[in-house]
C-alpha cells in the first residue's frame, strides 16, 4: 500500500460511537480524506435510497457431464460417429486428427426426448437414420445428416424403455424394448416392488393408423421379467432374442415364418448364480468346411464372471419334444410356448474383482473384451484361453466398450466409456493408446464429496485449473474454447480398491496456488493434497505440501513436504507478490490449530560432479524452506490474504481478525469483528480496506487508514466472497440459483446479478476495465463462465506453453567438427531445446511401415520381445543383396535417400552452416600450432608403410607425409595399418604393416561384418 501504516491503541477500534441525535455528528474520516474542506461537524442530510441494477446473466457451459454406458456407434462407411448423453445425440468425425463434433441432435428440438437416453442404435435399413429409446417412454427415429426428428414410438405413457435391440421376422423389423412402468394400484415402495418389467415388440417402420386409433394397438406383449432388466441383445441372424433381467437370462426363439403380427413365442430361462450385469452375442462365424455354427451368447455378472452360454439350439430341440409329447398326451392345456427354467452347462472366464461392466466380441469373434471398474481392458483368446491386459487407461472405471471395424489401410480399434465421460481407443494390432477428443474431464466425486474444491487461474495463460478424472490431477483449461491444455498428476494413488478390502479414501488435491507471472510466466506452484488418517496412523490429517517449478513444458516437483502442520488441516495457500522479497516470491501457510508459516526460495550452487569448481560452471539449484513461524493466542486460522504489495497479512480466527508485518511478522493490530470471520480479503486497488465475512450471513468492512469500521452488513449472504479491483464480490448460493452482490471498495452496494444456476465454488477470471469474468461450479461437477461476456477480456495466450523460447546459441565451427562438449567452457547446462527431437518424431511418423512406431504406444502394451527381433533386425540390417555387396568388400554407393513418406525430405533453412573467411583462418593457424608441437621423429621409429595406387607410385611423397593430427594413418600409438585404394578394375591391393617386432606380415583384406554376426 502506498500509505504509511500507524499504529493505534487497541482500544480504539473498539470504542462505540457516539449518536449523532441531538450531539455533535461523530467525524467520518473517510469523508474527511476525500473532501477535506468539508471536514468537521455538520448537520446531518437525508439519505438517498440507492436502487442497484440488476442484471440477469446468462451461464455459458465450460463442461458438462457427458458420462454415459452407452457405447459409440460408426455409420455404415464409418467416416462419423454417434456418442449419447443425457437427452442429446452428437455427432462426430472419426477422419479429423480432433474428432470433432459436427452437430447435436438435442431435446431443444420441440419432439426430442425429455428424459435421458437409454440406447442408440443405427436404423438398420436406412444408414442416415438413428433410433434411440429414452427413460420418457419413447423411441425415436433422427435423421442424423439433415439433424431432424423423422418419427416417435410410444412404448409407455408412465414408464421408461430400459434397452432396445432391433431384429427381422419373415422380412419384416421388429424393435424389442425392455419397458418398466408401475403396476396399477400398487403405491411406490423403497425396494422397487411396485414396478413391473416386461418385454415388448412393435414394427419398426411406420405402420397406417386407422382413424381415430393411437398407435399403441400395435405394440406386442413379447413375456413378463421378474427383475429390473440389464440388457437385451439380437442374434446376428435373428434367430434369438435375449433378455437378462436379475440371475436369469429369458432367451426366446423368433419364427421363421408367421402369418400375421399377432405370433407369440417360446422361452427358456437359464439360470445363473449372480446377478447379470452386461451381455452380448458372438458375431456369425462359418467352419472351414463352410456350414454354419450354432449361435451363442457371453453374459458378465457382479461377481466379475464372464460365461459363454453354447447350446441353445439343443434347449429348443428339448422344448419341442416335450411340446410334441404333451400333445401325444393329450395335455390341451400346455400351452406350446409354455416358459421352461434350466441350467445350461458353460464355460466361465474369471479375472474382475469388481462386477463387469460390459463386454463385447472382436469382428472376427476369436476374443472377447470385457472392462469394469479395474480400468483395465482384458482381451481373451477363446481358442487358446489366454488372457491379455492393457492397463493404466484411465483413474475412473470404465463404463462401456465398443469395436470399431477395421477397413483398407485403418485398422480395428477398441472404444471404451470411462466415468468421467472420457473415450479411449486401443489399437487392435499395434496396442497403441490414445485419447478421443481429449475433452474437459469432471470429477465424479463431485456430487458427493464435501471437501475443499481447489480452483484457480493459471495467472500467465488465463488457464483454468480445477481437477480432473481423479482428485488427485489438475487440469488446465481454456475456458473460452473449452479445451484442455494438459493434465499433471499431483499425487500418484492407486485407483482401484480390491473388493474385500476397505474402500480406499482418494488422495485429493485440495489447493492450489501460483507465483505472480514473471518474464511471462508463473515459475513456481505450490499445491496441498491430502486425507482423512485414519486410527492406526494416528488420526488427523495427512497433508502434503508441495512446491513446483515450470521447466518449459509443464510444472515439475521441487520441494516437498509431508505434514507441514503436523496431522492438523491446512487451511490456507497462497503466494506474496516478489517486489518486497528482492525479485523472489514466498508462500504462507495456515493450519487449524493456529500456526502460520511463511516459506521463501534459498538457492545453493553445485556442478554436475557435485562440487564447485572454477573451471566448470555452477548450476543454481533452488529449494524452498520454513523462513519463520508464528501464531496469535493459539487461535485457528480459517483464512489468510495478502495485500496487494505484499507489506500486510491477514488472518481470519474468527471472532477476531489479525494483521501482520509479512517481513518481520510483527503483530500489528487485532480487529474485533462482529462477525463470525472464516473469509477474509483486501478490497480495492490499492488495498486499503479489508474486508471478513461470516460462513453463512455477514460482512464487515474497515478502513486500514483508521483500523475503524465502514460498513457492517450483518444480512449479507457470503457463500463466495470474492475481491476485484473495483471491490469485492458476496454470492449466495442455493441448489438452483445464485446471487451476486457487487460492493464498492468501502462497502455499499453498487449493483447486484442473478443467475438461473447454483454455483458453490466461484473464482473471477481477469478482464480489461470494470468488466467481471466469472467461473463458477456446480454442485454436480459442471463448470460455467459468466459476467460481463460482451466486455471481458479474452487470455491473450491459450497455451501454458507460451513463454518465448531461449534463443538458441550458435555453434562454432570448432564445436561443429568436434562436438559440444569437447571444450568445457562452451558446456551449457540449460536444458536443450526439444525441436530436435520433435522433428525426429515428426519424420518418423511420415516413414510409413517402419517398426519404430511400435514404441509410440505405453511399454506395457508392446508385443513380446521374440515377435519383434526379426522383423527389426530385417529393417535395420538392410536387404540380403546388400550384406553381400559389403561381405565381398566392394562399395556402395548410395544414389539417393529412401522415400519415408508422402512429402519429400527438405533441410531445415538453419541446418546448412555458412563457413566464412575467419573460420578458414582459425582452423589453419590451429593445424599449423598443433603440427609445430609435434616432437621429433625417434630414430628407430619404423618407416611409413607404402600404399600402392593405380598410378603405379606416383604420389610416394603424400604417402610420406603425416595426417593432420601430425600422427601416421591417425593412429596414435604409432601403428599403422594397410590401406587398400580400389583400382580401375575393381581389384584391391594391400600393403604391407610393420608389427611390434620390426617384423613386416602380410595384412588381411578387411570384409564388412554380416547382419548374422551383428
Amino acid at each position: 500500500m502506498g500509505e504509511s501504516f500507524t499504529t493505534l491503541p487497541v482500544e480504539h477500534h473498539v470504542r462505540p460511537r457516539r449518536s449523532a441525535k441531538g450531539k455533535e455528528r461523530a467525524r467520518d474520516p473517510l469523508a474527511e480524506l476525500s473532501n477535506p474542506s468539508k471536514a468537521g461537524p455538520s448537520k446531518p442530510k437525508p439519505k438517498k435510497q440507492h436502487q442497484p441494477q440488476v442484471t440477469g446473466w446468462d451461464c455459458v457451459p465450460v463442461a458438462r457431464s457427458e458420462v454415459s454406458a452407452i457405447p459409440p456407434v460408426w455409420s455404415k462407411d464409418g467416416r462419423f460417429y454417434f456418442t449419447a448423453a443425457n437427452t442429446s445425440v452428437f455427432v462426430h468425425s472419426s477422419t479429423t486428427a480432433n474428432f470433432a463434433r459436427l452437430s447435436t441432435l438435442s431435446s431443444t428440438d420441440p419432439h426430442g426426448h425429455r428424459k435421458p437416453i437409454t440406447a442408440l442404435l443405427l436404423h438398420p435399413t436406412n444408414p442416415l437414420q438413428l433410433v434411440t429409446a429414452s427413460e420418457d417412454g419413447t423411441v425415436k427415429i433422427w435423421d442424423w445428416v439433415e439433424g431432424r426428428h423423422v418419427r416417435t414410438v410410444l412404448l409407455a405413457d408412465d414408464g421408461r424403455v430400459n434397452q432396445i435391440c432391433v431384429g427381422q421376422v419373415a422380412d419384416k423389423w421388429w424393435i424389442f424394448a425392455t419397458v418398466t412402468n408401475p403396476k396399477p394400484g400398487k403405491k411406490v415402495r423403497d425396494d422397487n416392488g411396485h414396478l413391473q418389467h416386461r418385454l415388448m415388440r412393435v414394427p419398426l417402420l411406420p405402420q397406417v393408423v386407422p382413424a381415430g386409433e393411437k398407435h399403441i394397438p400395435y405394440q406386442y406383449l413379447v413375456g413378463k421379467l421378474r427383475s429390473q432388466p440389464a440388457a437385451i441383445m439380437m442374434s446376428p441372424r435373428s434367430n434369438y432374442v435375449v433378455a437378462l433381467a436379475g440371475a436369469k437370462a429369458y432367451v426366446y426363439r423368433l419364427p421363421a415364418t408367421v402369418a400375421d403380427d399377432k405370433w407369440k413365442l417360446n422361452c427358456v430361462k437359464f439360470v445363473s448364480d449372480e446377478t447379470f450385469t452386461c451381455g452380448a452375442f458372438a458375431p456369425d462365424r462359418k467352419s472351414r468346411t463352410g456350414s454354419v455354427q450354432e449361435e451363442w451368447f457371453a453374459t458378465g455378472d457382479e461377481r466379475g464372471v464372464i460365461r459363454l452360454w453354447h447350446g441353445l439350439g439343443a434347449a429348443f430341440r428339448q422344448l419341442d419334444a416335450a411340446a410334441i409329447e404333451a400333445q401325444q398326451a393329450e395335455l390341451a392345456e400346455k400351452p406350446l410356448y409354455a416358459d421352461t427354467e434350466k441350467r445350461l452347462p458353460t464355460t466361465s472366464l474369471h479375472w474382475h474383482a469388481h462386477a463387469v461392466a460390459a463386454i463385447a466380441f472382436t469382428s472376427a469373434g476369436a476374443q472377447i473384451l470385457s472392462v469394469g471398474e479395474e480400468s483395465v481392458l482384458v482381451q481373451w483368446h477363446l481358442a487358446s484361453g489366454k488372457r491379455e491386459y492393457i492397463p493404466r487407461l484411465g483413474g475412473r472405471p470404465i463404463l462401456s466398450v465398443a469395436v470399431r471395424p477395421g477397413s483398407r489401410g485403418v485398422e480395428e480399434e477398441y472404444w471404451m466409456g470411462f466415468a468421467d465421460g472420457a473415450l479411449m481407443r486401443v489399437g487392435a494390432s499395434t496396442g497403441h493408446v490414445s485419447a478421443v477428443g481429449q475433452g474437459v474431464r469432471l470429477d465424479p466425486l463431485r456430487p458427493t464429496s464435501k471437501g475443499p474444491y481447489p480452483l484457480a487461474v493459471h495467472p500467465a495463460t488465463k488457464a483454468l485449473v480445477v481437477p480432473s478424472s481423479h482428485p488427485s490431477t489438475l487440469q488446465f483449461i481454456d475456458p473460452l474454447a473449452s479445451t484442455v491444455l494438459f493434465d499433471l498428476e499431483v499425487a500418484p494413488s492407486n485407483r482401484v480398491s480390491r473388493r474385500e478390502d476397505k474402500e480406499l479414501i482418494p488422495v485429493a488435491v485440495e489447493k492450489v496456488a501460483f507465483s505472480e507471472p514473471k518474464d511471462g510466466r508463473s515459475e513456481w506452484m505450490a499445491t496441498v493434497v491430502g486425507r482423512r488418517a485414519d486410527e492406526e496412523e494416528g488420526g488427523g490429517f495427512v497433508k502434503t505440501l508441495t512446491f513446483w517449478r515450470w521447466n518449459g513444458d509443464r510444472y515439475v516437483v521441487n520441494t516437498q513436504y509431508p505434514r507441514p502442520h503436523g496431522t492438523d488441516d491446512v487451511t490456507s495457500l497462497s503466494f506474496g507478490p516478489a517486489a518486497s522479497q528482492g525479485g523472489e516470491p514466498f508462500a504462507l501457510t495456515a493450519g487449524s490449530s493456529g500456526s502460520v508459516k511463511l516459506w521463501h526460495v534459498r538457492q545453493v550452487k553445485k556442478t554436475q560432479q557435485g562440487k564447485t569448481s572454477a573451471k566448470k560452471p555452477a548450476v543454481a539449484e533452488y529449494y524452498w524452506s520454513t523462513r519463520s513461524t508464528f501464531s496469535y493466542r493459539s487461535l485457528g486460522v480459517y483464512a489468510a490474504a495478502f495485500s496487494p504489495d505484499a507489506t500486510l497479512v491477514a488472518l481470519a480466527h474468527g471472532s477476531v481478525v489479525t494483521l501482520w508485518d509479512a517481513q518481520t511478522n510483527l503483530l500489528l493490530r487485532p480487529l474485533v469483528s462482529g462477525v463470525d470471520a472464516r473469509k477474509v480479503a483486501f478490497s480495492g486497488s490499492e488495498g486499503r480496506y479489508l474486508v471478513a465475512g461470516a460462513a453463512y450471513k455477514g460482512v464487515t468492512v474497515w478502513d486500514l487508514l483508521s483500523c475503524e469500521v465502514v460498513n457492517t452488513l450483518p444480512s449479507q449472504a457470503v457463500d463466495v466472497l470474492l475481491p476485484t479491483p473495483s471491490g469485492f464480490i458476496a454470492a449466495q448460493s442455493s441448489a438452483t440459483a445464485t446471487t451476486l452482490a457487487f460492493f464498492n471498495p468501502n462497502g455499499t452496494l453498487a449493483r447486484s446479478a442473478n443467475l438461473k444456476s447454483g454455483f458453490t465454488v466461484m473464482t473471477t477470471l481477469p478482464a480489461t476495465g470494470s468488466a467481471v469474468h466469472l467461473v463458477g461450479i456446480a454442485p454436480s461437477g459442471e463448470i460455467s463462465r459468466f459476467g460481463d461476456l460482451q466486455t471481458a477480456a479474452a487470455p491473450a495466450a491459450r497455451s501454458v506453453s507460451s513463454a518465448a523460447a531461449p534463443a538458441r546459441r550458435a555453434t562454432s565451427i570448432w564445436q561443429e567438427m568436434f562436438g559440444k562438449d569437447a571444450f568445457l567452457d562452451d558446456i551449457d547446462l540449460a536444458p536443450e531445446p526439444e525441436a530436435a527431437a520433435v522433428a525426429v518424431s515428426a519424420l518418423q511418423r511420415r516413414a510409413a511401415g517402419h517398426p519404430e512406431q511400435v514404441f509410440d504406444g505405453p511399454s506395457h502394451t508392446l508385443p513380446p520381445v521374440g515377435l519383434l527381433f526379426d522383423a527389426f533386425m530385417d529393417e535395420f540390417l538392410g536387404s540380403a543383396k546388400d550384406e553381400q555387396g559389403a561381405a565381398e568388400g566392394e562399395a556402395i554407393e548410395i544414389d539417393e535417400l529412401p522415400n519415408l513418406g508422402a512429402a519429400p525430405l527438405s533441410l531445415a533453412a538453419d541446418a546448412v552452416r555458412v563457413v566464412r573467411d575467419d573460420d578458414v583462418a582459425q582452423l589453419e593457424v590451429f593445424f599449423k600450432e598443433l603440427m609445430a608441437s609435434v616432437p621429433a621423429k625417434p630414430k628407430a621409429a619404423p618407416a611409413t608403410p607404402k600404399v600402392s595406387t593405380p598410378q603405379g607410385g606416383k604420389d610416394k611423397k603424400k604417402n610420406k607425409q603425416l595426417n593432420g593430427l601430425g600422427v601416421p594413418n591417425g593412429h596414435a600409438n604409432g601403428h599403422s595399418r594397410s590401406v587398400s585404394t580400389p583400382s580401375k578394375s575393381g581389384k584391391v591391393s594391400a600393403a604391407s604393416t610393420p608389427d611390434d617386432d620390426g617384423k613386416k606380415s602380410k595384412s588381411k583384406k578387411r570384409k564388412a561384418p554380416r547382419a548374422s554376426d551383428v
